[in-house]
């Protein structure tokens, strides 16, 4: 027992920022906790995706898509897979799961963004810049576009944990050089991909800078000595074991659709202050105090010599974000219909908000630092030449460091309260379960009386990715083409689904014909959109679910009524 104390009181600063990192999480989590635990319904269209998605893992159809009768999964399915794998243990619908479960699942963001920063630089600077993600200002940005803890669940949320750790066991491997390290990385690698794409993107150009890098510095060996340095032999298994780990998605992705994009629209999908038109509010508006320290924290990482691959590894990441977001500028200017975007930009502001925190972190322990080394000669008259002012600096400068954090964090705590995911977000959640009550009552209706893989035609817009989407029926086509598989041709669907519309609202008689083609067995309207009239009165349309703004009608087979 004294052995423990005796090494604690010697690590007492350590444990101190530990303990103290938890602290500022556990009132993040408060937050969190009151924003979603009375809410039974999630506030945006990507979460219903991932509802729809984990239904149909528990629906035993993995790998399918959960819109559209007979494709595969396009989207990255690690979010989905835990919604379902969560909503089987608990018994819990996955719609509840997807609304509250964000709280805890995304706490793993904070502590793995801590441990990266430590890791590159220390304890400080990981306090400073956790601090800054965890309560930084980010104006109205909704989560999924601003790298922090979050209490909604977003794939972007949650996987930025996985991102943190990956870089972290990345720096470890390189500097152990031991190819379990490069494994791990692998793996984890995988994992990311699996959750989102834009960090696996963005830690490919880190391993592929690295390993130029190692080239250009052993330039004048031979092609061997080259290709045996541990950046580029741990290329190897990082890619290999990736791959593997990432099959679970890219069996379709690569295997079935072999990339071929026919619908743009979902990696085009414009954030509106990334649009070219609002380039200078956007820049306006990421102009400020906590931006000139984060500027200061640059040089600091430029100017200062790397440790861990701390350089190499920040300012690629900087340099992928900013790319990116670059292309997205020049798409939208150029005359020509470039598609250069295969994620939507938003997903790089996302990180480059992340690494701005890091860089924050480092300004503010360098100011901290800085005024540590001049108060001593300044207000005491103590050269710091001296063991007297060498001792003295070391004493004021965790306390001057964390001066600096509790500053920050006092002026920005009140605007933290106000956040989108705080206000405008869980008004939204609040709105659908006390106000479009009958859209639940639909999908649960949808789930107890129709099969996986019966087709929906929705002639309503919003129905079909709010009531049949999570429900992971089968939908003709989706009224926002940005929700739609990139792999299937979206505007040949929405022509079928706009012909049978106007055959039923019109009566043709090869209505009926037109849906057996398309293998529709239910129509999901809305009354309302027509003054509250029941338009569809067709013999072989049965109405089975009616409830405020929606009705849905099942197709009947006349050939077997009429026997």
């Amino acid at each position: 027992m004294s052995h423990i104390l005796h090494t604690a009181w010697k690590k007492r600063e350590r444990l101190g920022l530990d303990l103290t990192l938890i602290v500022l999480s556990a009132v993040a989590l408060v937050h969190a906790i009151g924003a979603t635990s009375d809410l039974h319904w999630p506030y945006d269209a990507d979460q219903d995706r991932d509802t729809g998605l984990a239904q149909t893992v528990l629906d035993h159809r993995y790998g399918m898509d959960h819109i559209y009768l007979g494709e595969t999964i396009w989207y990255n399915p690690l979010t989905s897979i835990i919604v379902a794998t969560l909503s089987r243990t608990t018994g819990a619908p996955p719609y509840l799961v997807t609304t509250r479960a964000g709280v805890y699942l995304n706490l793993l963001a904070p502590f793995a963004f801590y441990l990266l920063v430590a890791y590159l630089f220390d304890r400080w600077t990981a306090l400073a810049s956790t601090s800054a993600f965890l309560f930084a200002p980010i104006g109205d940005a909704p989560s999924w576009a601003a790298a922090s803890y979050s209490p909604w669940l977003f794939g972007e949320n949650f996987v930025q944990a996985l991102f943190y750790l990956t870089l972290t066991a990345y720096c470890k491997a390189l500097e152990s050089k031991r190819q379990l390290w490069f494994i791990a990385v692998g793996v984890l690698l995988g994992v990311t991909f699996l959750g989102h794409t834009a960090p696996a993107v963005i830690f490919g150009a880190i391993v592929v800078v690295t390993c130029i890098k190692s080239a250009i510095q052993h330039r004048e060996d031979d092609l061997a000595s080259i290709v045996s340095t541990q950046e580029i032999r741990g290329l190897g298994p990082i890619v290999a074991v990736a791959f593997v780990v990432s099959l679970p998605f890219t069996f379709s992705i690569l295997g079935r659709y072999h990339l071929r994009i026919l619908n743009s629209e979902p990696s085009n999908w414009m954030y509106p202050p990334l649009a070219a038109s609002n380039l200078p509010a956007f820049l306006r508006d990421n102009l400020s105090c906590f931006s000139i320290i984060a500027g200061l924290g640059f040089l600091v990482v430029v100017m200062e010599p790397s440790i861990r691959h701390r350089k190499t590894l920040l300012l690629t990441w900087l340099a992928a974000c900013c790319l990116e977001l670059g292309l997205n500028f020049a798409q939208q200017v150029s005359p020509h219909k470039l598609h250069l975007m295969f994620v939507p930009a938003h997903h790089f502001l996302f990180y480059l908000k992340a690494i701005q925190d890091i860089l924050f972190g480092a300004g503010l322990v360098f100011i901290g630092r800085v005024l540590a080394r001049n108060l001593p000669s300044t207000l005491f008259g103590i050269s710091l030449t001296t063991s007297k002012g060498n001792y003295l600096r070391h004493r004021i400068e965790p306390a001057l460091v964390a001066v600096c954090v509790l500053c920050f964090l006092a002026l920005a705590f009140p605007t933290y309260c106000t956040r989108f995911d705080f206000t405008t977000a869980r008004a939204k959640s609040l709105e659908i379960q006390q106000y479009k009550k009958a859209r639940i009552d639909a999908y649960r209706w949808i789930l107890s009386n129709t099969q996986p893989d019966d087709v929906f035609l929705s002639t309503a817009d919003d129905l079909d990715l709010r009531v049949v989407a999570p429900a992971a029926r089968k939908l003709v086509f989706t009224y926002v083409p940005t929700f739609s598989n990139p792999y299937v041709d979206w505007e040949s669907r929405a022509e079928a689904a706009r012909l049978m519309a106007s055959q039923l609202v019109s009566g043709s008689p090869n209505t009926l014909e037109t849906l057996g083609k398309y293998q529709v067995k239910y129509v999901i309207a809305s009354p309302a959109l027509f003054g509250g009239l029941e338009y569809y009165s067709a013999p072989f349309l049965s109405k089975e679910f009616a409830e405020g703004e929606v009705l849905i009608y099942r197709v009947r087979d006349m050939a077997k009524r009429s026997q």
